[in-house]
C-alpha cells in the first residue's frame, strides 16, 4: 500500500487542469455532504422536539390554562383565540 504523501507527489505531478478538477470535485463533496447533514439536522431536531405547545391562559382571574399545537404564529393565534371562545 502506497503511502498518502506518495499520492500526493504524483498529484502535484499531473497538469493544472486536472488538479483543478479534482480541488473542485473534493470542495463540491465536502461542501455537499455537509450540506445534507444540515439539514438532516433540522429534520432530527423537529422529531425530538415533538409537537411544541403554548400555554394560553383561559380568563384573566383565573390561573386555568389551555394547552394549543405551536406549529406557527397564525396557528398559535387561531388555537389560542378558539381555546379562549370555547370557555366563555
Amino acid at each position: 500500500m502506497k503511502s498518502f504523501s506518495h499520492h500526493i507527489e504524483r498529484w502535484r505531478n499531473e497538469p493544472e487542469a486536472k488538479r483543478q478538477r479534482r480541488a473542485l470535485f473534493l470542495a463540491s463533496s465536502v461542501t455537499i455532504c455537509l450540506f445534507v447533514l444540515w439539514l438532516a439536522s433540522f429534520r432530527l431536531s423537529a422529531n425530538l422536539r415533538g409537537t411544541p405547545t403554548v400555554p394560553v391562559m383561559a380568563s384573566v382571574g383565573s390561573v386555568t390554562t389551555v394547552t394549543v399545537p405551536a406549529h406557527g404564529i397564525v396557528e398559535r393565534i387561531q388555537a389560542g383565540w378558539q381555546a379562549l371562545t370555547k370557555q366563555f
